[in-house]
């Protein structure tokens, strides 16, 4: 009989030792498995988030709410300098303002029925945040140009409807007369009871001449993001808010992390708890076959067959109750992952999340096995046992034939 099938067969001499050995494995490298499921899944629902944040660095007036004219405005000529900073793609200037519905001035009515009309001067009109929304789409017509000062407007297709407007169509507000240039389709409703026209137009038509309400700074990188927040705050002064949502990604993903650490510590501790108990059983395995392993020395064996042998009987526990773990680890990943998260979820998670849609959901982690997280935890079967093979070897190779036969 070949050293692999001895043993195997020596693995199970005592059939209640050995279930007894792989149930205890199975339990400690399914909980590593676990961890190791979990750790992963975690790490890819941070990375998927932080992706999704983007690299937007929004400036407002220091105090600033939605219709207030209390704080103090932004300058065009300050933002333009801050296009000028390292790491800056572009700045998104936009002053907001309403339009009276009805009336002399205007006879432009809402998409939304009892809505308010608002217009906003940008010169980035393609862009969602400036009429609150996450996306916008132009379904007729072309898009104005932001950067120039020309009586131009976008409507929504709700809006357009209302007022019977299609592209080349004409308007009244701030007393001028304004052309349709382009239709557009919005993902919310306050983004579609929204005029769009350049950032110059406002400003002329509004009497707010250089003034500038909010800004979105466009950042070329994640990895740039808070050097250029830094930047940008030093620059702009006290009077304005500088702020990104990477900074409530940081703490809406803190107890994504906690889970992470945890899970990674887990993961060590069932590894090394697995090793150690095939070290224990290995050793006391070679202290009960003291006189025999002297007997097998004594008519010629050689040390290193007796010692693959009992590294064959080591493996085949741990791949036993490896085979346990893993199949116990990856049904049971995905509700252990969720209740660890569940349980770390903080409110300020919550806040965050109703501040940037990006950050929703965080506690809905999903958690599967997949091909290289099962060939990692085979390998670190291999790993555990050798590991727990070692000290059996080296007492294996101190065992002399005639001290092992003259002590029994």
């Amino acid at each position: 009989m070949s050293v692999l099938g001895r043993g195997v067969r020596n693995a199970f001499r005592s059939p209640v030792r050995a279930v007894a050995v792989i149930v205890i494995l199975g339990l400690t490298i399914g909980l590593s498995f676990v961890m190791l499921i979990g750790r992963q899944s975690v790490q890819d629902k941070v990375g998927t988030t932080l992706a999704s944040i983007g690299t937007a660095i929004t400036i407002t007036p220091v105090g600033y709410a939605a219709g207030s004219t209390a704080n103090p405005h932004l300058t065009s000529a300050e933002l333009s300098k801050v296009a000028q900073l390292p790491y800056v793609v572009s700045v998104d200037d936009a002053l907001p303002g309403s339009l009276p519905s009805g009336g002399a001035d205007s006879a432009l009515l809402p998409g939304s029925p009892g809505a308010p009309v608002s217009i906003v001067g940008t010169n980035e009109p393609a862009d969602p945040p400036n009429v609150g929304a996450s996306a916008l789409a132009i379904t007729s017509g072309h898009a104005i140009d932001g950067t120039g000062d020309a009586d131009d407007a976008m409507v929504s297709t709700a809006m357009a409807r209302r007022n019977h407007l299609k592209v080349g169509s004409t308007f009244r507000a701030y007393g001028a007369v304004l052309t349709v240039a382009a239709i557009f389709d919005s993902d919310t409703a306050n983004g579609n009871d929204t005029v769009i026209v350049p950032l110059a137009t406002e400003q002329r038509l509004s009497g707010r001449v250089g003034q500038v309400i909010s800004a979105v700074v466009t950042v070329d990188s994640l990895t740039h993001l808070s050097a250029a927040l830094e930047a940008i705050t030093m620059f702009i002064g006290p009077g304005a808010d500088v702020t990104s949502d990477i900074a409530q990604a940081g703490q809406a993903l803190a107890p994504l992390q906690s889970v992470e650490s945890l899970s990674l510590y887990s993961l060590v501790g069932a590894a090394v708890t697995a090793a150690v108990i095939i070290l224990l059983v290995m050793v006391m395995t070679v202290r009960e076959r003291k006189r025999e392993v002297g007997t097998v020395k004594a008519i010629g064996s050689s040390t290193a067959g007796i010692v693959f042998q009992f590294m064959a009987e080591a493996l085949t526990f741990a791949v036993a109750g490896g085979a346990v773990g893993l199949i116990a680890g990856a049904l049971a990943a995905s509700a252990i992952t969720s209740s660890l998260v569940s349980g770390h979820d903080g409110s300020q998670a919550i806040t965050a999340a109703v501040q940037n849609p990006a950050l929703a959901n965080l506690s809905q982690v999903h958690a599967a096995a997949t091909a290289s997280e099962v060939l990692f935890g085979l390998a670190g079967i291999v790993v555990i046992a050798g590991f727990g093979s070692a000290a059996a070897s080296y007492l294996i190779s101190r065992i002399q034939p005639a001290e092992a036969l003259r002590s029994e």
